[in-house]
């Protein structure tokens, strides 16, 4: 369990997290319509952080202002008004940051807006880079981009991080700032609404974009000062249905709800923050979800009205306007609904009132088929924790084995430290259609996905082929990848398509993967995979941060078995090492190898 201590939030309602939730109170949207902006000729409905009040607010900071993009600079200032209130010294090594994004610097690609930045600029892991040592802390931060549920995953991170005691502090900023690349993307699959979007309203058609810049400063709680908001448990599941539409049976969101309602009660529960992008799929799938948990009686709200949808902000934005209305005992009303469709079932709040109930739920839901959810307990004033220390559900550590491994690099992909296909003067494309053809596998959709997609299936097929070890449940088993150059092969083949006037065609198939997740969902979809799924970006394969998180994953004893990867492909480099880890069972085939970072680092030195 983690207390938050401080907060902010920057968007188009304000600089400060007051400013922001006495607008949300007051009815106030910061979404407008725009015409003739950012080089698109289709108008569109966003909600936008004022620039010019951003350049001022920064400069007041330093001198030179030049040097940060307007996604760093947002960052930098909501981090800092955050942990004033926290009153924590940032620069700590014992505390950590975590950056929660889906497409930062993307704008860069524009060869206009990139000349003047770093050739790094546009990756994800410089900016994270940038912001922690602005504030000079030593640590290398997270990267979580994992669609539109980063935010929560990022707040997932920082809770079993600071519960293991690896930190005493963590970070958490979601940030995404819009460009013509995000919004002919959203475009380009006609999900945006020509109005203020309508969450879970019958006439909802579809959602707006928004932009922000979120934080949360969390600290370890101590079970006698259990007061403000704590977050409990969270929980990260997928659909293992879909790249890009949500499930109609809504599993992966009800396999969350499920798991982080453990030993509550939904009576105890004072309201539910929905993602509720007011798109009909979404909206349809949460209720259904909520309906088989057994909570479409409790009180739920969407604030997508209010702010857009955020994207890598979304998650710490709306845990941020919720911890809020808890800590005054209100269920804030959602924007823009009236009346819910024919047959639904759910709750949904439709104007401000009072609650006296301990317990919230923040949801969220994304591309690649990826559902998260958070609970939330909010005390008054100091406790025992005799209330909530029955809901812990953090176990040691487990001790873990690697069952089997593969590398795919340099024209050889390796199982087990022996070559099973080679073609070292192949092109990377070819190479990598040769090895599937290899395999013999029987997957027509493989031809359909970008170069990262392909290099993750092939190593899943290769540790999976014989499925050892084997597991009664499928939600038993996490996917979890990291890389350097996250989704940006395919962001540069997209940005190709809206370069400008004459050579403007923005595919949705092309958009779809410029998403790291999507590698994830692939090799979730192929193997019917419920667990958890997530990706993470950074600077370079690093054995230490990368088995941190993959042994984390395993704490709460949700998941058996798991597998691991550093799966990365640019301009034609390629490069893959995933292992399949697990706790060791009774009856399991192969009695493996002690998991370490020691292990990792030898078997990624190996090729």
């Amino acid at each position: 369990m983690i207390r938050q201590t401080g907060d902010n939030i920057i968007s188009s309602l304000g600089f400060t997290t007051q400013e922001n939730y006495e607008s949300v109170k007051s009815g106030r949207s910061g979404v407008a319509r725009y015409e003739n902006c950012m080089g698109l000729c289709e108008p569109f409905m966003a909600s936008l952080i004022d620039r010019e009040r951003l350049h001022d607010c920064f400069a007041a900071l330093r001198s030179r202002t030049d040097d940060y993009t307007p996604l760093e600079k947002a960052a930098i200032l909501s981090i800092r008004d955050a942990a004033a209130q926290a009153r924590v010294d940032l620069s700590a090594p014992r505390v950590l940051f975590l950056l929660s994004t889906t497409k930062g610097n993307v704008h860069l690609l524009d060869a206009h807006e990139g000349r003047r930045h770093h050739p790094d600029a546009v990756c994800l892991w410089y900016s994270a880079q940038r912001i922690a040592a602005y504030f000079g802390n030593p640590n290398t931060p997270y990267v979580v981009s994992n669609a539109c549920i980063s935010g929560a995953c990022a707040q997932l991170e920082a809770l079993r991080q600071l519960d293991a005691g690896l930190y005493d502090c963590a970070v958490v900023t979601g940030v995404d700032m819009l460009s013509k690349f995000v919004i002919s993307g959203f475009q380009s699959f006609k999900a945006l609404s020509s109005g203020v979007c309508r969450p879970f309203d019958a006439s909802h058609d579809g959602l707006n974009l928004g932009e922000a810049a979120a934080t949360i400063i969390y600290q370890k709680a101590d079970e006698t000062d259990l007061h403000g908001v704590t977050l409990i448990r969270g929980a990260v599941r997928n659909d293992a249905n879909h790249i890009s539409g949500p499930s109609r049976t809504g599993e992966g969101c009800f396999l969350a709800l499920q798991s982080v309602m453990k030993g509550v009660d939904a009576d105890d529960l004072a309201f539910i923050s929905a993602h509720g992008t007011a798109t009909v799929y979404n909206d349809r799938m949460e209720a259904v979800a909520l309906a088989r948990a057994g909570l479409d009686g409790v009180p739920v709200n969407g604030l997508k009205g209010f702010f857009g949808h955020t994207l890598g902000a979304a998650g710490v934005l709306e845990s941020v306007i919720s911890s809020h209305a808890a800590a005054n005992r209100t269920i804030l009303p959602t924007s823009g609904f009236a009346a819910g469709e024919a047959g639904s079932t759910l709750r949904i709040a439709d104007r401000m009132a009072c609650t006296d109930k301990p317990y919230f739920i923040k949801m969220l839901s994304g591309f690649g088929g990826c559902n998260a959810a958070l609970l939330f307990h909010f005390s008054p004033k100091k406790s025992d924790g005799s209330k909530i220390q029955k809901y812990k559900d953090f176990t040691c550590m487990p001790e873990l084995y690697v069952y089997r491994y593969c590398r795919i690099a340099g024209g050889r992909a390796t199982v087990d430290g022996k070559t099973v296909f080679a073609e070292p003067e192949a092109e990377s494309v070819k190479f990598l259609i040769a090895l599937y053809r290899s395999l013999q596998t029987d997957w027509p959709k493989f031809f359909k996905m970008d170069n990262l997609s392909k290099l993750g299936f092939l190593a899943s097929e290769l540790i999976l082929r014989d499925d050892v070890p084997r597991v009664e449940s499928c939600v038993d088993r996490a996917v979890v990848c990291f890389n350097r150059s996250a989704s940006l092969d395919t962001d540069v083949a997209y940005q190709d398509t809206i370069r400008d006037a004459d050579n403007f065609f923005p595919s949705p198939s092309v958009f779809v993967y410029t998403l790291p997740n999507i590698v994830t969902a692939e090799i979730a979809i192929r193997n019917r995979i419920y667990g958890e799924t997530s990706c993470y970006v950074c600077a370079h394969f690093d054995a230490r941060q990368v088995a941190t998180t993959a042994s984390l994953v395993f704490r709460d004893g949700c998941v058996r078995h798991a597998l691991i990867a550093w799966v990365d492909y640019f301009d034609g480099q390629y490069d893959a090492l995933m292992c399949l880890i697990g706790v060791a069972l009774p009856d399991d085939a192969l009695p493996g190898i002690p998991f370490s970072a020691d292990r990792l680092q030898e078997i990624y030195s190996q090729n």
